[in-house]
């Protein structure tokens, strides 16, 4: 019967799948007995993986803080932003905070966290800037506590720029730019995004360890990929078509 039902989904498009095997089983294994994952597989896979997350909670590290709400709020989660608190309204999860120019007092007043995340953020910092919020990141740490950044991968969206695919799912960029711009205009929106929230760089993996190393405070960093046992979406890619992800711990 269970064949029966599965041969039918097949034929209507569907797929039936443990979560079990999606976990357990090697990605080429996947996509071969379930050909429908073909080039899926990966995402599908980073999905059902508890990586970083699952991890920390086993552990019983459950303090985290998120830099950049962008006006979701999770469970664990402290958040930060820029938003004046009553307007966001998370009396205990969310505080007004510039990172680029928080006072030791006000680092302090946040406590410590087992996690500190900042996804599709760290862009929009100067490297300049970047550098000093990564110095603040590492005040906020407990011993061994870790630094999560994911940004645009400027390698992808060149590859999309070279391939012709930069116009590809990017409607937002219709908000700067007329529909009938070529290519480089909605690279250079990736580049620079919109007025109100301007890209003050673009990075690449490599440019995120450099930052990384540059300040000094974190050890074993190294980018996640959607492979990688840490990986998970959304924890760790919130954009997995187009980040890059990478992770460091406290010195």
């Amino acid at each position: 019967m269970k064949q029966f039902l599965s041969g039918i989904l097949d034929k209507l498009g569907f797929m039936v799948v443990t979560k079990r095997k999606i976990k357990t089983y090697q990605l080429a294994k996947l996509e071969q007995e379930y050909p429908m994952l073909e080039d899926k597989g990966i995402f599908i896979k980073a999905r059902a993986n508890g990586g970083l997350k699952e991890k920390l909670v086993e552990q019983g590290k459950t303090r985290w803080l998120e830099i950049g709400c962008g006006g979701t709020f999770d469970d664990y989660f402290v958040y930060i932003d820029l938003f004046p608190e009553t307007l966001v309204n998370q009396k205990g999860k969310y505080y007004r905070l510039d990172m680029v120019n928080a006072t030791d007092e006000s680092l302090q007043k946040l406590g410590k966290f087992d996690l500190i995340r900042m996804q599709h953020v760290f862009e929009h910092f100067t490297p300049e800037a970047g550098r000093t919020v990564l110095e603040n990141c590492a005040k906020l740490l407990n011993k061994d506590g870790y630094i999560l950044i994911s940004t645009p991968d400027l390698r992808k969206y060149i590859g999309f720029y070279l391939s012709g695919q930069i116009r590809n799912n990017f409607d937002w960029a219709l908000n700067r730019i007329p529909k009938d711009s070529p290519n480089s205009f909605y690279f250079s929106v990736f580049s620079h995004s919109l007025p109100f929230e301007k890209h003050e760089w673009c990075y690449d993996a490599e440019g995120l360890l450099y930052q990384l190393e540059t300040v000094g405070k974190f050890k074993n960093a190294r980018e996640i990929t959607l492979e990688d046992e840490m990986a998970n979406i959304p924890f760790t890619h919130n954009r997995p078509n187009e980040d890059v992800c990478v992770l460091a711990q406290l010195k």
